[in-house]
């Protein structure tokens, strides 16, 4: 993290009076600002991710979003070490109760981790007293400081998860240092935060930040002040500052180049005084499209994993994600991904993989919230999060360990979509696994009453949704299913090539900062796409074609983020005709917006798919302020060609023909960018049609 070095006590004298919020009771840890966040409400997603929801809750009985989805909130505090030294916050309470004395990890061990919810305290631990104010508080489950300790004249987070809405009004939280109170702060239930970033990106060099501020009520807002690491920086001409549909971008270059996972503060103040905050870690542009797994194709570990490692690179993916052989660990598995042009997500350091940058993430866990079902010591409906707290404590042992990997944390299926919201600002990569063929599968065998729902993959969508709200600004991760699942007598097919192609638009359509398929492995119960059946090779060849459209843009798509709130109807900026060809806008900073486009006239069932192409499509594009003079181009397969467009009223109306299941429209200013997409595909083509040809 960058000092303050001249000048730093005036600086944070100004925060003192800008930002909202800010108390100067201690010696040195000081609070910038405050947000209490409550869960948002996806009625429009949830009859797609809601196991069973005819049967529950489609029978002719209207239930409110509330009465289904136990409803709870985030609150985040900005920190400010205001001296020359590392402090650690050593004790936060919320209304006057130790949090770390009550939510300890000393209960139940899964994979290292301990559960932890004073709910499973003995009486002399928590005594029912303390356990009924908790109870009163919200019901925290989990609680974190990052960086921890904070640096000399540096910032921190502190994020306190509550499973309910808290009964009281006020919320006190204190910070203790050596066990005296140096710090406090009131947080008001009933003035939610209105103002926030939904996402933060960076360049390949870590030299220019795009960030995107946004209004939970969609209302519009004008920034007048930014500040990054305290100091205020300038923001582009006075158009650039407001905002539409209650969305913003700003493109800020930095002083210099980041470290890679460094900590930095980020701080947008509107003219009317609210402030977006963010403590984020810098990172790369590097979009993850990644595979797991391995098979044992060879006579020695080396050559069946680079015959893994080779089919990975020959289908154009960039990362492996684990779940492989051991040999990738070892220096000369490291070696070999590197030469084959993949980077590598592992678990706990090691020697020979700190620091290094080909090394994706670090795993912090699978499927928490599946392991936590097992704690049956807690009601059903109070398990979710039993692990939090040891995950908290695991990603700080990494990161102190090797300050410049990220983590990743995959998210299952058990207790959504709480589970999500739940898990979502704790990691630096918020993993999520929505298995479309599988719940495909679970309606024809065990719940046909769900088969409405799961015709169409929208499934992945609207779990993508929720992602990218519960982690914003931090990455999202999705992970697609690429396995045929045999049990016994009954098989259930791999996924066919459009549906895979749908699944992957819609992740991107959602934010997504990485796509992953599980897995290759040909074994088992889930048997991987690494199969020689004509069925996985299609679907492999699928995954390449994506795979290198997706790396023809990657520069716009590492930098987007979504103009539209997660869980909307429609898109706030773009509309369609007909209207089964769903838009999503993704502004790539401020001179530049990708509509991806899904035709969603498509069914598939335990046979295959089928679908209609679209002859004629209308496209309407309102053009926000921020965006200057822009030309139009159609993606398709690789293929660029400029479309003619008119403007009326602001928009800009298009017409294209002959969509099949996908399309990508770029809008730019910058002519020489979609030179740059043309070399780009002129890099991967060749590789590509290796693939095909086979």
């Amino acid at each position: 993290m960058n000092r303050i070095k001249k000048g730093g006590r005036w600086l944070l004298f100004c925060l003192c009076v800008i930002l909202p919020g800010y108390n100067c009771l201690g010696k040195d840890i000081k609070i910038l600002s405050s947000e209490y966040i409550p869960d948002k409400e996806f009625p429009h997603l949830l009859p797609y991710i809601i196991d069973g929801w005819n049967m529950k809750f489609g029978m002719g009985e209207p239930k409110a979003y509330t009465d289904i989805v136990p409803m709870g909130a985030t609150i985040r505090l900005f920190l400010r070490n205001a001296s020359d030294q590392a402090v650690s916050v050593d004790g936060v309470s919320l209304n006057g109760i130790d949090l770390s004395k009550h939510i300890a990890t000393i209960h139940r061990e899964h994979s290292g981790l301990r559960a932890a919810s004073y709910l499973l305290n003995d009486e002399k631990t928590t005594p029912q007293e303390i356990k009924d104010k908790l109870e009163e508080l919200g019901a925290p489950i989990w609680f974190q400081t990052r960086p921890d300790p904070a640096p000399p004249e540096g910032f921190a987070e502190l994020v306190i998860r509550l499973r309910y809405i808290p009964k009281k009004r006020i919320l006190q939280i204190a910070f203790n240092e050596n066990g005296v109170k140096s710090a406090e702060i009131s947080v008001d239930r009933d003035k939610p935060s209105r103002l926030g970033f939904s996402s933060i990106n960076f360049t390949k060099d870590i030299n220019r930040s795009f960030l995107y501020v946004s209004s939970s009520d969609t209302s519009e807002f004008e920034i007048e002040k930014l500040f990054i690491d305290g100091a205020e920086v300038k923001i582009a001409p006075e158009v650039q500052r407001k905002s539409r549909h209650g969305f913003l971008p700003l493109e800020i270059p930095l002083p210099h180049s980041w470290e890679h996972g460094s900590y930095h503060y980020i701080a947008a103040v509107s003219r009317g005084g609210d402030t977006a905050s963010a403590i984020i870690r810098a990172r790369d542009d590097f979009f993850c499209l990644g595979i797991w797994g391995y098979r044992n194709y060879g006579n020695t570990d080396e050559e069946r994993a680079r015959d893994s490692a080779k089919t990975f690179r020959d289908h154009l993916f960039n990362t492996h994600m684990g779940m492989g052989h051991g040999f990738f660990r070892d220096p000369e598995g490291l070696a070999m991904l590197k030469e084959m042009g993949l980077r590598l997500m592992i678990r706990d350091p090691a020697k020979q993989d700190i620091g290094n940058p080909d090394i994706y993430a670090r795993f912090l866990l699978d499927e928490p919230d599946a392991h936590e079902h097992a704690i049956d010591d807690l009601p059903a409906h109070r398990r979710l999060g039993g692990y939090a707290q040891g995950l908290v404590e695991r990603q700080k042992k990494w990161t102190k360990v090797d300050p410049r990997t990220l983590t990743l944390l995959n998210v299952n299926l058990t207790y959504k979509p709480e589970n999500w919201i739940t898990y979502g600002p704790l990691p630096d990569i918020l993993a999520a696994d929505p298995y479309y063929q599988s719940r495909l599968n679970d309606a024809y065998s065990k719940r046909p009453g769900m088969l409405a729902q799961v015709c169409h993959p929208y499934y992945v969508y609207a779990i993508a949704e929720v992602v990218r709200w519960a982690s914003q600004p931090k990455p999202p991760h999705i992970i697609l299913n690429s396995v045929s699942e045999r049990h016994k007598d009954k098989v259930f097919r791999y996924g066919t090539p459009e549906e895979k192609r749908i699944e992957f638009y819609y992740s991107l359509a959602a934010g997504a900062k990485g796509i992953s398929y599980w897995w290759f492995t040909p074994y088992g119960e889930c048997f991987g796409c690494g199969s020689e059946e004509p069925e996985a090779k299609a679907m492999m060849k699928e995954m390449a074609r994506l795979n290198a459209e997706a790396r023809s843009i990657l520069p716009l798509l590492s930098c987007a983020s979504p103009g539209t709130q997660p869980g909307e109807k429609l898109d706030a900026f773009a509309r369609c005709l007909p209207p089964w060809l769903m838009a999503r806008t993704l502004f790539a900073g401020t001179d530049a917006a990708l509509l991806i486009l899904v035709n969603r006239d498509h069914g598939s069932d335990r046979v295959g798919t089928l679908f209609e192409p679209i002859p004629r499509a209308i496209i309407t594009f309102e053009k926000p302020t921020w965006m200057k003079d822009i030309k139009t181009f159609r993606f398709q397969s690789g293929a660029i060609e400029e479309i003619p467009f008119t403007m009326e009223d602001g928009k800009a109306k298009m017409e294209i023909k002959d969509v099949s299941l996908t399309e990508i429209i770029i809008l730019t200013e910058k002519v020489p960018r979609i030179e740059e997409i043309r070399q780009r595909w002129s890099e991967v083509q060749p590789r590509l049609q290796n693939i095909l040809s086979k």
